[in-house]
């Protein structure tokens, strides 16, 4: 996979399978950003965990027909379908939370915000892709959807949020 480091939406993003390809896809992904990241593709079901005053609410499945959950897959097509909760064990769902709430905390990120991951289909292992500390609020957003998951209304999700800008 290639992405632009500080992009955001998967703006810019690529998987390649080629040496050309992967030409392409720096040389695309240098006109978002000055730093250029070049990751594994990992095959499996990719995962948000968003993160309220230190701690993880339910994980949210994302599941694409779209080879990965790209700028299309969020927000301009009807194809895309959310799981909350995810499917998950209960052991695989409580190590998901420790795993991100613990990667939010690790880069001093403070108050609210997602953080993603992919698991790998062979071995189950998760893999943290990225930190998101401004995440999306709109009705289609996975922090409220994940809120809900929790019990927590809109209305008191962004109180919650709110009250940590004031710490």
């Amino acid at each position: 996979m290639v992405k632009p480091a500080r992009e955001g939406s998967s703006i810019g993003m690529a998987k390649v399978t080629s040496a050309k390809q992967l030409a392409t896809a720096i040389q695309d992904a240098f006109k978002y950003d000055n730093t250029v990241l070049l990751e594994q593709y990992i095959e499996g079901p990719e995962y948000t965990v968003a993160v309220v005053q230190g701690q993880a609410l339910p994980s949210i499945r994302m599941s694409t027909p779209h080879i990965f959950y790209d700028y299309s897959a969020k927000y301009q097509d009807n194809t895309t379908e959310y799981f909350c909760p995810s499917g998950l064990s209960d052991e695989d769902e409580r190590n998901l939370a420790t795993l991100c709430a613990s990667a939010f905390e690790a880069l001093s990120a403070t108050g609210w915000g997602r953080v993603d991951v992919m698991q790998d289909k062979q071995s189950g292992e998760f893999y943290l892709l990225e930190a998101n500390t401004v995440p999306g609020m709109t009705e289609k957003s996975l922090v409220p959807k994940a809120a809900a998951a929790a019990g927590i209304s809109f209305t008191d999700l962004v109180l919650a949020i709110l009250a940590t800008s004031m710490e």
